[in-house]
C-alpha cells in the first residue's frame, strides 16, 4: 500500500506538469484562435473569458499544489495564510470558469430563440454586464471559505458538521449542479430552437447560420465533457470535505489519498483541454485556428524583416 501511495505521488507530479504545460499552451492557442473581430460576438466573448479563467486556475492551482505538496514541505498544513488563500481561490476560480461556460450556452440559447426580445440578450453589452455581475457574485459569496478554513488536526479544513456541509454544498451547487444542469437545459432548448427555425420560410439569421451551428457544436461538446469530469470530482470532493476531521486508519488514509489525488488530476485536465476539444469538434474552429496562426507567423516575419 505504501508503494501504491508513492507511485501515485510521482504519477501526480508528472501528470500535473503535463496538464500545466498542455493546458497553458492550449488556452493560449484558444486566445490566438479567437480573432478580435470574433470577440464582438457575445458567445465568443464568454468563451474568451472562460479561457482566461481556465488559464489562471491551471497555473495558480497546479503551481500552488506542486510547491506546497510535492516539491517541498506541505505549507498548506502549517501556514494559515496559505491554507485560507488556497481554500478560497481553488473554489471560486473553477466556479468562475464553469459559470463563464454556462453563460456561453445561455447566449446560444437566446440567440436562436424565435422571440426577438430574447435575442436582444445576445449582445456584447448584456454579455459584459452579466459576466461582471456573476463574477462579483462568485468572488463575494466565496469569502466565507477564508473564514471557516483553518489548520485543524494536521489538516487545512473547516470544522466538522455545519461548516463542512456548507463548503460541500456551496461547491457542488455552484461548481457542478447549476453549471451542468443549466448547460443541459440550455442545450435542449437550443436544439428545439434550431429545429423550429428550420421549419420557417425565412430563417432568423441568414449568413451567420453556419457560425451559429458551429458554435453550438463547439460549446456543447465542451460542456458535455466538462460535466462528466465534474461529476467524479463532485463525489470525491464532497467525501473529502465531509470526512476531513474524522479519525481514520493508516490504510484508509492511503486508499483515500490515491483516489482523491487521481480525481484531482483528472479534474484539472478539464480546464486544460478546451482547445483540443474545440479543434477536434469544430471544422470552423480548425479553419480559424490555421488562419490565425498563419497571420501570426506573417506578422512575426514582417517584424524580423523590419528589424
Amino acid at each position: 500500500m505504501v508503494l501504491l501511495t508513492e507511485v501515485t505521488r510521482y504519477v501526480n507530479i508528472y501528470g500535473f506538469f503535463i496538464v500545466l504545460i498542455f493546458g497553458t499552451v492550449g488556452n493560449l492557442l484558444n486566445l490566438i484562435t479567437f480573432p478580435k473581430d470574433f470577440r464582438t460576438i457575445a458567445c465568443i466573448f464568454y468563451l474568451t473569458c472562460t479561457c482566461l479563467v481556465d488559464l489562471l486556475f491551471i497555473n495558480f492551482g497546479i503551481i500552488l499544489r506542486l510547491t506546497t505538496e510535492y516539491l517541498g514541505p506541505n505549507l498548506t498544513l502549517t501556514n494559515r495564510s496559505i491554507c485560507k488563500t488556497r481554500a478560497y481561490f481553488l473554489v471560486c476560480l473553477p466556479i468562475m470558469a464553469s459559470t463563464s461556460l454556462l453563460l456561453a450556452t445561455f447566449d446560444r440559447c437566446v440567440s436562436t430563440s424565435p422571440s426577438a426580445w430574447w435575442r436582444r440578450l445576445s449582445s456584447m453589452r448584456f454579455a459584459k454586464l452579466s459576466f461582471i455581475v456573476t463574477m462579483l457574485f462568485v468572488l463575494i459569496t466565496s469569502i466565507f471559505h477564508i473564514i471557516i478554513f483553518d489548520l485543524r488536526n494536521g489538516t487545512c479544513a473547516p470544522l466538522p458538521g455545519l461548516q463542512s456541509i456548507m463548503v460541500a454544498v456551496y461547491a457542488n451547487v455552484f461548481a457542478f449542479v447549476i453549471p451542468d444542469i443549466g448547460t443541459l437545459l440550455f442545450g435542449i432548448t437550443t436544439w428545439i430552437h434550431i429545429n423550429q427555425s428550420k421549419k420557417r420560410i425565412t430563417p432568423i439569421s441568414g449568413g451567420n447560420q453556419r457560425i451559429d451551428r458551429q458554435l453550438v457544436i463547439l460549446i456543447f461538446v465542451q460542456a458535455s465533457v466538462s460535466a462528466v469530469l465534474d461529476l467524479q470530482r463532485c463525489i470525491t470532493y464532497s467525501y473529502n470535505v465531509l470526512t476531513s476531521s474524522v479519525q481514520k486508519s493508516v490504510e484508509r488514509q492511503q486508499i483515500e489519498y490515491v483516489i482523491i489525488q487521481l480525481s484531482t488530476l483528472i479534474y484539472y485536465t478539464n480546464f486544460g483541454m478546451t482547445f483540443y476539444i474545440n479543434y477536434g469538434s469544430s471544422s470552423l474552429f480548425r479553419k480559424t485556428f490555421r488562419k490565425s496562426i498563419g497571420s501570426l507567423v506573417n506578422r512575426c516575419s514582417n517584424l524580423n524583416y523590419g528589424g
